[in-house]
């Protein structure tokens, strides 16, 4: 499959139940450590209705009809130390199809997508991502900036990237406004074994899906 043949559009609501499939999918075998769990669609059901999603940067990659690849921003805000703020997005999940994977999809949608949020005034975007691929996107240490998040931490994970030039010069902090609904996908054990359960009902019928054996 050629990224020549990828369309790139608005997610629309009809689209909710492949991209359940697909975040799903694409974090199975996702591993690293502190990894408890795939829960990434767990998240995408908690963020239906959430205020702070911002529709119009969620997007959808398309190859012969089919949706291969999403990607979902919510609002963020960074608090400078004279307690101004800046607008900002964050994205998460960014799910691409396993046998999608390394064709440029997911580099596509966000691109795709940070230019939207750029033209829509956001000052940056600032992510809890995998460290050594989106430096290959532009993206930076957000440390660099002097920007760390509200425990005061700024990891490797912790990146970056101005949309307005200078934007982030003078540090700060940032808040993610969806911060409960990621936290409670990590944390809700009850709610996403019962998600979970319900979801390998619905799609993935005869296969394991509930709660570990203790």
């Amino acid at each position: 499959m050629g990224v020549e043949n990828i369309i790139i559009r608005n997610e629309m609501p009809d689209d909710y139940e492949a991209i359940l499939r697909l975040t799903y999918e694409a974090f199975l075998t996702l591993d690293y450590p502190g990894r408890r769990r795939t829960d990434e669609h767990y998240l995408i059901h908690l963020l239906q209705n959430c205020p702070h999603v911002t529709p119009e940067l969620c997007y959808v990659a398309e190859a012969e009809g089919k949706i291969v690849g999403h990607i979902l921003y919510t609002r963020s805000a960074v608090v400078r130390l004279d307690k101004t703020e800046l607008e900002t997005v964050t994205f998460g999940p960014l799910s691409v199809l396993p046998k999608c994977q390394r064709q440029g999809i997911g580099r596509m949608l966000v691109r795709h997508s940070m230019e939207k949020a750029r033209e829509m005034g956001f000052a940056a975007v600032l992510i809890d991502g995998v460290p050594d691929y989106y430096p290959k996107l532009g993206f930076v240490r957000a440390r660099k900036y002097g920007l760390t998040l509200r425990d005061g931490s700024s990891d490797d994970s912790f990146m970056a990237y101005e949309l307005k030039a200078g934007a982030l010069h003078g540090g700060g902090t940032l808040y993610f406004l969806a911060e409960t609904e990621f936290e409670r996908a990590e944390r809700d054990d009850d709610g996403f074994w019962a998600f979970h359960q319900a979801f390998m009902r619905a799609y993935y019928p005869g296969q394991a899906g509930g709660p570990p054996a203790v």
